[in-house]
């Protein structure tokens, strides 16, 4: 196992080191998403002062990932270069995940009574879903991004591997409970665990009275619950008292502030319609030509009543359905629906590969494996040149005004701000965050902009930072004057515009 490792970590390094390589031809070196800096707030102020807060000295629950957090702030002790090493996190986690997914795949498909095809598909698709992992390119993208979403999957992975394996339902309660501690919506696909470990076959000691062997099974299920229960508890209670003490919720201030402010979302379409949206995201890639092995490849596992098999596949069609409920958004290339990526490939790949065993024609059986791989490449370089337009888009407007705002903002400045990662990163005070993420406060009118202003003239804020088109009633208020404007030729190509900082000044102010 070990030069398997080594060489898909090289094969990782190579891959997100090429969407590197792009950025760096344009002139950027950064993160795709502002949420990338605000980690490494967190991880900065976790290592400097011991503190899970983003604002130094005010511990905030704003931190959907606390685990990712931990790691990174890792960097920041050992004086390694924080870009440097939340790239090497990420295209580790990556490799791993490529590793796991073949012993995956084994404990995942494996039947009691196989076709020939079935088993020819999980001795492909062994050497296959790897290589189609590490240059899928939502996955290469996320371990170049600086965000948590190659960690939730490498141990969405691994928790389902172990429940495949039949490992202690303790330690699985503690891989639930890590995973969870990565994002909340972890918390799912820990209840889908739960629920295949009580549904697993278990052979209770033999006894005369079929109600005893009953009763047996029934406290053999019953002590799995307990070991899960207590694990999964171990490890997320501490986070869960955190956030109580802090904010007195129980999930972050980042679950209720995005549901406020993209709740206009749901009025637009029926909930079912937003799922269908966000479920097919994912399959922008060469896993769209995968999607009749996908069906195969189900349809045989649920024929052989491989029902355990198909918790996957339940997790590919809840965690869509949970932000079709809760955040309907299809942004930043899917990234919330990402972690199903695995999944689609797994059944799609395995799926495929039995498919093709069955058609006897060499050119077709060629002609259909070329056209995934070329598709596969395609969209790796494609998504290689997106990254770097992201980069340069999040260093052209929240670095770059983060930056004017630290180097001109005089030090009685009240400062207030949408996107606050980069602000948060460079500008060294306390500021205003009209997103909500670390100032609840703001929450309940988050999307109102006339109750907004009122808000910034009580607190008496003195810039904003903030894009125009998502404040127009700010852009067109004369109070607010344009300090400052970035230049960011990236996001007008978008078709969107420039970030602007506002200096507020009020009636009477020269």
């Amino acid at each position: 196992m070990k030069p398997r490792a080594t060489i898909l970590l090289l094969a990782a390094l190579l891959s997100a080191g090429v969407y590197l390589v792009f950025a760096v031809w344009r002139g950027v070196v950064g993160f795709p998403l502002d949420d990338a800096w605000i980690h490494q707030v967190y991880a900065r102020n976790l290592a400097t002062r011991g503190e899970l807060a983003f604002f130094a000295g005010q511990p905030s629950a704003g931190s959907t990932s606390p685990l990712w957090t931990i790691l990174l702030s890792i960097g920041y002790l050992l004086h390694l270069d924080f870009r440097a090493w939340t790239y090497l996190l990420g295209s580790a986690f990556l490799a791993a995940s490529a590793l796991l997914i073949s012993r995956f795949t084994f404990h995942a498909t494996r039947s009691t009574h196989p076709s020939t095809a079935l088993r020819s598909a999980q001795d492909v698709s062994r050497l296959a879903l790897p290589l189609f992992f590490l240059f899928e390119w939502h996955l290469v993208w996320s371990a170049a991004s600086g965000m948590e979403i190659p960690l939730f999957i490498f141990l969405s992975l691994l928790l389902l591997e172990r429940l495949y394996a039949r490992a202690n339902a303790g330690i699985l309660g503690l891989l639930a409970g890590l995973l969870t501690l990565t994002r909340p919506e972890g918390v799912a696909l820990a209840a889908l665990v739960g629920v295949g470990l009580l549904g697993q076959k278990i052979e209770p000691p033999r006894c005369e009275e079929r109600k005893e062997r009953k009763l047996d099974r029934l406290r053999v299920l019953c002590a799995f619950a307990v070991q899960f229960g207590i694990g999964f508890g171990l490890v997320l209670a501490p986070y869960v008292v955190f956030n109580l003490a802090t904010s007195g919720t129980l999930l972050p201030n980042t679950f209720y502030a995005k549901s406020a402010e993209y709740a206009e979302v749901f009025a637009r379409a029926p909930l079912v319609a937003r799922w269908l949206e966000l479920l097919f995201t994912p399959f922008i890639g060469a896993q769209i030509l995968l999607i009749p092995g996908l069906i195969y490849g189900i349809i045989a596992l649920a024929r052989e009543r491989q029902w355990r098999a198909l918790i996957p596949f339940a997790w590919i069609l809840l965690l869509p359905a949970l932000y079709a409920w809760r955040l309907p958004v299809a942004y930043q290339h899917g990234r919330y629906e990402m972690p199903i990526i695995p999944f689609i490939v797994l059944y799609g790949v395995w799926g495929t590969s039995a498919l093709l065993t069955r058609v006897r024609n060499f050119v077709a059986r060629a002609t259909w494996t070329l056209s995934i791989a070329a598709t596969l490449l395609a969209f790796w370089l494609i998504g290689a040149a997106q990254y770097a337009v992201d980069v340069a888009i999040i260093d052209g407007e929240m670095v770059q005004s983060a930056r004017w705002i630290a180097a001109n903002a005089p030090a009685d400045a009240v400062v207030a701000a949408h996107d606050i990662g980069a602000l948060g990163y460079f500008y060294a005070r306390p500021f205003i965050d009209l997103a909500g993420l670390v100032s609840p406060e703001v929450i309940p009118f988050i999307r109102d902009e006339d109750r907004l202003r009122e808000y910034l003239f009580s607190r008496q804020a003195t810039f904003v930072v903030v894009f125009p088109g998502w404040y127009s009633k700010f852009d067109a208020d004369p109070r607010f004057v344009r300090a400052y404007q970035t230049d960011c030729a990236a996001t007008r190509a978008a078709g969107e515009k420039n970030m602007v900082v506002y200096e507020i000044r009020l009636t009477g102010e020269k």
